[in-house]
């Protein structure tokens, strides 16, 4: 079985930093350094199993947007799938926020990074064959 993929748009980096400055600041370095490896390996877990996942409350919060939502470590992810093996991860927001309210701030706001993710991808596919 193919390793699928995640992106991350310059969004969702600056989300998953965030998270991790605010968690080595309430939980110290040890604990940050735990939370950042289990973070990372969730976003794997969204790309190589979403398909699968069942979720109508997160689809209800997801509701009206371009994203499917899937929550790691008490942060929901918004991500599209691009293509089979690839998933584009758009932004990142703890649970306690209004997901509905962000995901919508968020469709307008990496609209063009997800675009410039695709063709990157897309471009990268075409000359690895």
């Amino acid at each position: 079985m193919t390793r699928k993929m995640y992106r991350m748009t310059a969004t969702a980096e600056g989300h998953f930093w965030k998270a991790l400055r605010e968690s080595r600041q309430k939980w110290g370095h040890k604990r940050a350094e735990k939370y950042r490896v289990d973070f990372l390996q969730g976003l794997q877990r969204i790309a190589d199993n979403h398909p699968v996942f069942n979720a109508p409350h997160r689809d209800e919060l997801a509701a009206d947007t371009a994203f499917l939502i899937h929550l790691v470590e008490h942060r929901y992810v918004a991500f599209q799938e691009h293509d089979k093996e690839t998933i584009i991860i758009a932004g990142i927001f703890h649970e306690s926020m209004d997901i509905p309210t962000r995901l919508r701030e968020l469709q307008g706001l990496v609209r063009h990074e997800i675009d410039a993710l695709k063709r990157e991808i897309d471009h990268v596919s075409r000359h690895a064959t």
